[in-house]
């Protein structure tokens, strides 16, 4: 099995194993699957702009089947884990992303720098903004706590990727308690400036709550570059979802700056 990865499992012996396990969740997620069901949650995922697959199993009966692999997640190796993982997530099917999800909750803790090939490509399978904010939240935060130098430097790679979720990412890791804290935002603010006249809305939508969440860790040096974009001329998408917690007049006089011409 090719991969990009520095841990490449080279046994084709380990290799069979992890297939034979893939290919067995995969038999029993198309054994529940309902074709019905499937149409209406892809119809419902489109109207709010997210591309879908799936087999039309309900939540509760994923959690229980996944519930059912624990142990044997648990008796893979990090690597064999990741491996496995990675091809959940390259299948795009909603169902298969949630397996990844789950072995990826399990092994985010052995999770270094050295593995940072392998989130890479992970990064490049996610198909939507509901999974790309999951796996920021849970997976890309810890590690820049953990390891801010080495993970502020994938982030400024994704940030100039071709892939939209990528760059998504690239500033919604800078979100929730991240932001809030202050730690990051200079280097918040350098990756949102990057993405300001991006094309895609749904980025452009993850920098405005990246400058939202940040202003709470530093609110008069954010509020300052908002004004400064709102200058510019840039969507108001983004500023508007960056004075999302901001009310009455504080609010009206960035509203009311006018872009110079």
């Amino acid at each position: 099995m090719a991969t990009r990865c520095a841990f490449t499992l080279r046994s084709r012996g380990v290799d069979m194993k992890i297939k034979e396990l893939y290919l067995d969740i995969v038999r029993k997620l198309e054994k529940r699957a309902n074709p019905k069901k499937a149409l209406i949650k892809i119809a419902q995922a489109q109207y709010f702009g997210v591309r879908y697959k799936s087999y039309g199993i309900e939540t509760s009966e994923q959690t229980e089947l996944i519930r059912s692999y624990s142990d044997s997640f648990r008796q893979l190796s990090v690597e064999e884990m990741f491996e496995l993982a990675k091809m959940f997530y390259a299948s795009g099917f909603s169902e298969q992303v949630n397996f990844g999800d789950a072995i990826l909750e399990l092994s985010v803790e052995d999770l270094t720098p050295a593995h940072y090939d392998f989130l890479d490509d992970i990064a490049g399978y996610l198909g939507n903004w509901a999974e790309t904010d999951w796996f920021c939240s849970r997976v890309v935060q810890p590690l820049l706590r953990k390891y801010p130098k080495e993970t502020l430097n994938l982030l400024r790679k994704w940030n100039s990727s071709k892939k939209q979720w990528k760059r998504r990412a690239s500033v919604v890791a800078f979100t929730r308690k991240i932001g809030a804290s202050g730690e990051f935002t200079g280097e918040a603010l350098e990756l949102c400036d990057n993405l300001i006249w991006d094309k895609e809305d749904l980025v452009r939508k993850g920098v405005g709550w990246a400058l939202k969440d940040n202003m709470r860790g530093a609110r008069e040096r954010v509020l300052d570059y908002v004004k400064s974009l709102r200058r510019k001329g840039i969507s108001s998408v983004i500023t508007l979802y960056a004075i999302r917690d901001l009310k009455g007049k504080e609010r009206k006089e960035i509203l009311d700056i006018k872009p110079i011409k």
